[in-house]
């Protein structure tokens, strides 16, 4: 009697919640247009395309480079800028300009090409090949780099975030199928004794 009696408030109380947890006027057409306004309301709108701006101020990084222009190069990166070098060296923004200042980096050339840029609202990165020619820490250098860039809107406009740049080598081939190699990956059979 006991085990039907708490079945039955158990289906009662189910009942309850079920029937006050119901709809909420999702479903109701008169809230229609209320819940439209209010989506639209709510929506983001898409980010603009940076490309060309962010492009165009690529080409005037690339000139003050080509110059040694620090003064100017200084404009374009924000105050907390890092630079991965192509040797992995991270620099600050500190680093990069004292650098140009004192001639342990100094451009004879310098073009960004191939210059792919996706932005996210206040957000861009660029991804392009980098060729450059001049010294680079201290030693005369000809390099080829694949370079990201990521770019921040602030109040001042797009400034410089972060750089990496990594050195474009040759792809090795993969090995002929008739070259064999031996497997050192497997464990050398037990003698026989």
């Amino acid at each position: 009697m006991k085990k039907i009696f708490f079945g039955a408030a158990a289906l009662i109380v189910s009942t309850f919640f079920i029937v006050s947890c119901g709809d909420q006027g999702g479903g109701n057409a008169a809230n229609k247009p209320a819940n439209a306004a209010n989506n639209a309301a709510n929506a983001t709108a898409p980010a603009a395309d940076s490309s060309a701006e962010i492009k165009k101020m690529m080409t005037e990084i690339a000139a003050a480079l080509a110059k040694n222009d620090a003064d100017a190069v200084a404009k374009f990166y924000a105050d907390d800028y890092h630079l991965v070098t192509p040797q992995g060296v991270d620099q600050t923004k500190a680093e990069r300009l004292a650098d140009m200042k004192s001639g342990k980096s100094k451009f004879e050339s310098f073009e960004y090409t191939d210059i792919n840029v996706r932005s996210y609202g206040d957000t861009a990165v660029a991804i392009s090949t980098v060729k450059a020619k001049g010294v680079l820490s201290g030693q005369p250098s000809a390099l080829e780099v694949r370079a990201t860039l990521v770019f921040r809107k602030t109040n001042e406009g797009w400034k410089v975030v972060s750089g990496q740049a990594t050195p474009v080598v040759a792809a090795t081939a993969p090995p002929k199928s008739d070259d064999k190699k031996p497997d050192t990956n497997k464990a050398a059979a037990p003698a026989n004794k």
